[in-house]
């Protein structure tokens, strides 16, 4: 039986399987982590940690339309698209 389907147990997932997950990048989920709008666990200074019943819980929340990550409402809710520093920007013949 896999930690995943073995009853009372949450699986951490790494920034990078957060982000894999819900179609971001990773440096968006560091942000909403630092920021308090994705529950995680810091691991060291630089590493998290994010359960992956917190995960779905964020999912159920969007899809629904309620709070993201119990922050924004739907009107301003987060775009996981979004720019979240300069370095983010592409010149158009970049592209």
């Amino acid at each position: 039986m896999t930690e995943q389907s073995q009853p009372g147990r949450d699986e951490w997932l790494s920034v990078a399987e957060v982000a894999a997950e819900l179609g971001m990048h990773p440096s968006t989920v560091r942000k909403w982590a630092n920021d308090g709008l994705l529950p995680g666990t810091r691991i060291g200074r630089r590493q998290w940690r994010f359960r992956r019943s917190a995960l779905r819980l964020l999912e159920r929340e969007r899809r629904s339309g309620g709070d993201v990550a119990g922050g924004a409402s739907r009107e301003g809710s987060l775009d996981p698209l979004a720019l979240t520093s300069d370095a983010d920007l592409v010149e158009p013949d970049e592209r």
